[in-house]
């Protein structure tokens, strides 16, 4: 039976909208968590109890660093001491150690399932959209990294790894979505589909209507390897011209990674809006997929608005359960 989750994280901004655990209990009525912890939960907003998957605190820009290509980096990221600073030391076992972190919280919550970016891209290829990487080749590293990772984890939860629209893995190559599934050896492996990123791979699309679509049209071209989902962020943005004219004109970029960070977060913000999914068509594209986990993965700047954006996506599902 497929299980519902909202997407919640541990930062302050986050949890300081609820006055207490029980505020948060409203809100979520039969549904779980997806969580992504950041800060230390330290009022105990959280129901431990409700927490069916974890976020894994993903870096967008990683390979170069675990290939030890330190030149990359300090381009990247100005210096030594930020380099040390984001990914917690000099070496690849530092990146591992960052994700070893989210593998103890998931035991920690009794998380179902964690979910893994298998993207990677600096701040100026994110801005003009032109890769210095392939996606065979982020995945190849993405496969090894998680390999490494799982080594000797056993009876652990389900790795769902996330499509996304920069290089690595989009879920628009069949080749390339077989190609890291297959390279990947832990065996509880499987797919979190975001049907937002998926949407970023076509800039043309204008309609959820046409979303829904070309969605349905990626399913099509991944015949047998569609089985591999086992999770769907659901969610929509329609900011393709956006994303266009960003990378036919990108920014003057700032002098440090502090300001340049400033700069992306905006950015991507402005892209993948993360609103809710709500035109005919998309309950019988979850029906379709069948997912064991279905996550209602929207971006909110207040309770209030929080609550509206549930409403919303959740009426698609009522209204389809009346009409049938």
């Amino acid at each position: 039976m497929m299980k519902t989750q909202i997407n919640m994280t541990t930062s302050f901004c986050d949890l300081d909208r609820f006055a207490s655990q029980e505020e948060l209990l409203a809100l979520l009525g039969d549904e779980g968590i997806e969580l992504t912890c950041y800060e230390e939960d330290v009022r105990g907003i959280i129901p431990k109890d409700r927490v069916v998957g974890l976020h894994m605190n993903c870096l967008p820009y990683w390979y170069a660093f675990w290939r030890g290509d330190m030149a990359a980096c300090l381009r990247e990221f100005d210096n030594m001491e930020t380099v040390c600073a984001v990914f917690g030391g000099k070496t690849p076992e530092s990146l591992l150690a960052h994700y070893r972190r989210d593998l103890d919280l998931a035991k920690r919550y009794g998380a179902e399932y964690m979910v893994f970016h298998v993207c990677d891209g600096s701040i100026e290829e994110t801005f003009t959209g032109k890769s210095r990487h392939t996606d065979a080749e982020v995945i190849d590293a993405a496969a090894d990294l998680l390999n490494e990772l799982f080594s000797g984890v056993e009876d652990g939860p389900w790795l769902l790894l996330e499509n996304l629209w920069y290089a690595g893995l989009r879920f628009t190559d069949p080749e390339m979505t077989e190609r890291l599934l297959s390279r990947v050896k832990y065996p509880k492996t499987g797919l979190m589909l975001d049907t937002g990123h998926l949407l970023h791979t076509n800039t043309k699309l204008k309609t959820q209507e046409e979303g829904v679509r070309y969605i349905e049209s990626m399913l099509d071209l991944h015949g047998p390897l569609t089985r591999y989902i086992r999770g769907v962020h659901l969610n929509q943005s329609l900011t393709g011209a956006r994303m266009e004219e960003q990378h036919a004109h990108p920014p003057v970029l700032a002098d440090t990674y502090a300001k340049r960070n400033e700069q992306l977060f905006w950015y991507v913000f402005s892209v993948d809006l993360h609103e809710p999914f709500t035109c005919p068509g998309v309950p019988e594209l979850i029906e379709r997929i069948a997912p064991d986990y279905l996550t209602y993965e929207l971006i909110s700047r207040d309770l209030d608005e929080h609550r509206a954006l549930l409403t919303a996506q959740r009426e698609v599902f009522k209204k389809n359960q009346k009409d049938s």
